[in-house]
């Protein structure tokens, strides 16, 4: 009987090791298979940059407001088509929220007049 009750035993945890091990690989299986997403485009800037070229009576280098967009991507392509253009006048451009939160507004980093 001893021999019975060890292998009883025996089996008992091999089946309960085996329960914990198929858990773990089933749980494996499926996190290896969960999509890949690619990480979020940037979005729109909740504050406006400051110093703003209105507020601090033009004095340079400020942020200048362009215009707004409906949407970030708009923005975006819109700002970096100005910065380009004009080199000499813009380093940089920022898109942010408007103010009543609908839109998106340009705003070129003003370097020169």
């Amino acid at each position: 009987m001893t021999v019975s009750a060890r292998m009883a035993i025996a089996v008992t945890a091999a089946v309960i090791s085996s329960l914990g091990t198929v858990a773990t690989t089933a749980q494996a299986a499926t996190d290896s298979h969960r999509p890949v997403r690619s990480a979020a485009p940037a979005g729109p800037h909740d504050n406006v940059p400051t110093p703003s070229c209105s507020d601090n009576n033009n004095t340079v280098p400020c942020w200048e407001y362009q215009t707004w967009y409906w949407t970030y991507d708009n923005c975006n392509k819109a700002g970096t088509s100005a910065v380009d253009a004009d080199r000499g006048k813009f380093d940089n451009h920022v898109c942010a929220l408007t103010s009543n939160g609908v839109g998106v507004g340009l705003w070129l980093h003003k370097l020169h007049d």
